[in-house]
């Protein structure tokens, strides 16, 4: 009996795992995802791709939480994909992306967000 406790335990800890993989809770090859990064610049939209001359006061706080969980080479490339697909797709103003990080006063996510950027090159 105690054995097969411990295979339906087993069982349970991989499906629950395999789950939260699948629903993106666990973080797989270290990449930071593209729904990670589009929710951190929600509050950045009216600058980004509208008029505000400055961005709203939710921006910075959310761009520095991104900022925090970018922690190596495939993080910064995988925030540099998705800035390169949403910009194109959602008409982010490339000058004021550009200028965000320094706005923001972060480091690591400081990478190009233009169409034609070759984000493997980004370390």
């Amino acid at each position: 009996m105690a054995v097969n406790g411990m295979v339906k335990a087993v069982f349970l800890v991989g499906l629950v795992v395999a789950v939260m993989t699948a629903w993106g809770v666990v973080r797989t090859e270290g990449a930071i995802s593209c729904n990670q990064v589009v929710s951190a610049l929600t509050p950045c939209a009216g600058y980004l791709i509208g008029n505000a001359a400055t961005p709203a006061a939710a921006c910075c706080p959310a761009i520095k939480g991104l900022d925090s969980q970018i922690k190596a080479t495939p993080d910064r490339q995988a925030v540099c994909n998705c800035l390169k697909n949403q910009a194109t797709s959602v008409g982010v103003k490339l000058g004021k992306a550009a200028n965000l990080p320094g706005l923001c006063k972060v480091t690591d996510i400081n990478v190009p967000v233009n169409p034609n950027v070759d984000c493997s090159k980004i370390h």
